[in-house]
């Protein structure tokens, strides 16, 4: 046996490894491929990285763990209206030293579904690096394009799944297990989701062994053009409907600011005759005291008159007596 053993995949991956359409999560994959046209029109690609590199994993120096996972998320372009997967390549550089026996390996590509509230969201995030004390891996089944699981109560898609058994050699050196694949997976994504890539390895381990590990993980990106254009009409026709709705809800302000402000000019008017039918009684009352009032005064002044008439007749008639009386006496001398 060598110091350094090799294994590297072929790039050009079985039948039962080419892409197959992978729509979304709420239906198994089509059998048909989706028709491609050539030339291809007005399409540009984004190209997404990932990396790691530990020389030696810190997280297991001195560690005698022998089940372990290694994480790393590549990132799905967000600018992109239904962004679609069409290529992803991927180097896996795993190396021991002080090792013994076989490591088994098992290389996965997952895609996992996002939820829609932001706390939920980070909860299904996957974070990058290496978690020990990890339960025995089970080999998944090679192939693209199975039907959605379960994996943590988050639906997922295993879109590869490469298993690989290395042999340890119980010296000093460095010892290499490379794994290097690349497929078309064509899986266009319409949610929320995550693309990782997972490595289990589980091992008989002591705590002198040395592991290296190198990751490197590209993707390429296209956009969805005839969904894009179908995502942009949905849009506008939400905007329509917005826009619509905006103007009934302004149209109904208006007219409940209509109906309000009749019914305050409603009531101002009442309250307007009300006020007027006040003020003519008022009027009517004042000209009905002022009538009496009058009428009282002319009965005084009659009254007054007839008195001064009566003072006056007695007067003169005093006068009379008088002047009679004068006469009689006038008489009697």
């Amino acid at each position: 046996m060598t110091d350094v053993q090799d294994r590297v995949s072929h790039t050009m991956l079985p039948v039962e490894h080419m892409a197959l359409a992978v729509q979304s999560f709420s239906s198994p994959p089509s059998l048909t491929p989706t028709p491609v046209i050539f030339p291809p029109k007005d399409i540009s690609e984004t190209y997404t990285h990932a990396s790691y590199s530990k020389e030696s994993i810190p997280e297991l120096v001195n560690n005698d763990q022998g089940n372990w996972m290694f994480s790393l998320n590549v990132l799905i372009p967000d600018e992109m209206v239904y962004p679609t997967l069409t290529s992803l390549e991927y180097t896996i550089k795993y190396g021991t030293a002080n090792g013994q026996g076989t490591s088994t390996i098992q290389t996965s590509i997952l895609l996992t579904k996002a939820s829609n509230s932001s706390s939920d969201v980070e909860s299904t995030r996957v974070l990058d690096g290496i978690i020990t004390n990890t339960p025995k891996i089970s080999i998944y089944r090679t192939g693209v394009g199975f039907p959605p699981q379960i994996l943590n109560g988050v639906p997922t898609v295993c879109l590869l799944s490469v298993p690989a058994v290395k042999e340890n050699c119980n010296t000093s050196q460095w010892n290499h297990y490379v794994d290097r694949q690349q497929f078309l997976p064509h899986v266009r994504i319409i949610e929320a989701s995550r693309l990782y890539l997972q490595l289990h390895v589980a091992e008989s381990s002591s705590p002198i062994m040395l592991r290296s590990l190198v990751a490197e993980v590209s993707a390429t990106w296209v956009e969805d053009l005839q969904g894009k254009v179908l995502h942009d009409k949905i849009q506008a026709a939400r905007m329509r409907k917005a826009v619509a709705e905006s103007k009934r809800a302004e149209d109904e302000q208006a007219r409940l600011q209509a109906e309000r402000k009749s019914a305050q000019a409603k009531l101002a008017r009442s309250k307007a005759e009300e006020e007027e039918k006040s003020a003519k009684k008022k009027s009517e009352y004042d000209q009905l005291a002022k009538k009496l009032a009058d009428e009282q005064a002319d009965r005084h002044r009659i009254a007054k008159e007839q008195a001064v008439a009566l003072v006056e007749t007695h007067s003169v008639a005093k006068k009379a007596a008088d002047a009679a009386a004068h006469q009689l006496n006038i008489r009697q001398e």
